[in-house]
């Protein structure tokens, strides 16, 4: 298990190579697209708020917690490429549902990905989350964090 989690942070650092893959999917591989999500009236998941271990948090796909890198607040992308697979970013369109309308906005990717921001930081899945409330990404590399429904 310590072998697979020195991957994973290996894998969080910025690239500092573009190999030009895209990202396969909205969430982790474990969540079938439109699995336990709600729709919006623009055809989006509606977001919605669940308790973790690490505290309230947004959430996506199946009630996967959501996550933002807190080197994006300046709105520079640095998850790349190989990060994305451990941190898949989320796609627009999404509804608000329960988080706040006004802290949601859109960022476009460098691989041109329309990304899901809030407060104006992109939002992103931890690949090591599998069920609802998990938060096994919170605190990673001392950059990643849950996505506070506040905006904080």
């Amino acid at each position: 298990m310590l072998g697979g989690l020195v991957v994973v942070l290996a894998a969080c650092q910025p690239s500092a190579s573009p190999s030009g893959s895209e990202p396969g999917s909205t969430a982790p591989e474990s969540v079938a697209p439109g699995e336990s999500s709600t729709p919006s009236e623009a055809g989006g998941l509606a977001l919605t708020v669940v308790e973790t271990t690490a505290g309230s948090a947004l959430a996506g796909e199946g009630g996967l917690t959501l996550y933002i890198h807190t080197e994006e607040g300046t709105g520079d992308i640095v998850c790349v490429d190989d990060c994305l697979t451990n941190w898949p970013a989320l796609e627009a369109p999404v509804d608000a549902g329960d988080a706040d309308a006004s802290l949601l906005g859109e960022v476009t990717r460098p691989d041109g990905l329309v990304q899901v921001t809030y407060n104006g930081f992109p939002l992103y899945y931890f690949a090591g989350d599998s069920a609802e409330g998990d938060a096994t990404g919170d605190g990673l590399n001392g950059v990643w964090f849950i996505a506070d429904p506040a905006g904080n």
